[in-house]
């Protein structure tokens, strides 16, 4: 199909989707940080739900995808970020 939008996996539920339906996690300079932009490298994907990062969370899918560890500060801070 040409011109259809790239489809990401998120992490937390495993739904394959379209990528402007997800929220992107990387690492930058050591950081952790949401939906960045034109950085290149490994990166997670999440719904914009509250039960998929809860869910990715628990399952430390995350951590996996990244190869680093996030801390539940991390986590607050992403949802405070996301979710409200």
């Amino acid at each position: 199909m040409l011109g259809s939008e790239p489809r990401r996996t998120c992490v937390g539920c495993r739904q394959v989707k379209p990528r402007s339906e997800l929220r992107r996690l990387a690492v930058v300079d050591g950081k952790l940080v949401l939906n960045p932009r034109r950085i290149a490298g490994r990166s997670a994907y999440l719904c914009p739900t509250p039960a998929c990062w809860t869910l990715a969370e628990k399952r430390r899918a995350v951590e996996r995808a990244l190869a680093v560890p996030i801390t539940t500060e991390d986590w607050d801070q992403l949802r405070q970020g996301i979710l409200s």
